[in-house]
């Protein structure tokens, strides 16, 4: 399982710098699904103000690919 937390930042479609970058971050996001693994993303804001839900979040995703806390 991957967790990516996407910046703050607003993309620019006139911007090639933007462009490219969520460009790039669409492809790994894209080859990481191929593999068969998860990827979760977060705003940072979400992580910043709401953690808990962030925590459940993964941890719903741990259970849900086999992992057991108690063993």
């Amino acid at each position: 399982m991957h967790v990516e937390i996407d910046g703050t930042h607003q993309v620019d479609v006139r911007d090639w710098a933007d462009v490219r970058h969520q460009v790039a971050d669409l492809e790994r996001q894209n080859d990481i699904g191929t593999t068969g693994d998860r990827v979760l993303r977060f705003p940072a804001w979400l992580v910043r103000t709401h953690p808990e839900q962030v925590v459940d979040t993964v941890r719903r995703a741990l259970l849900a690919g086999g992992w057991r806390p108690d063993e």
